[in-house]
């Protein structure tokens, strides 16, 4: 997905970058142009560079607090506990 619309950059390009060696949002900064314009991105960023789960924007709070998970997470877990399972 998109992440930052004023440069056109996606989360998976930003996780490259991070997988690649960047550990600051001044690197991704620099790389990728993120979190420069409007700065609306800038909070979802540093989420992915801290490493935790970003807000969804919603005024619930649940995903703040680790509730809203990702499918590709969940997923995941299924397939870790299908594997605890076997074992």
């Amino acid at each position: 997905m998109i992440v930052c619309v004023c440069k056109s950059v996606s989360d998976r390009q930003i996780k490259a970058c991070l997988d690649a060696g960047a550990t600051t949002m001044e690197d991704l900064q620099i790389d990728l142009g993120v979190a420069l314009c409007c700065g609306k991105c800038g909070p979802y960023v540093q989420e992915m560079v801290t490493g935790a789960t970003p807000c969804c924007g919603r005024s619930c709070g649940g995903c703040c607090q680790s509730a809203h998970v990702e499918t590709t997470e969940v997923e995941v877990v299924m397939v870790r506990q299908e594997l605890a399972l076997a074992a």
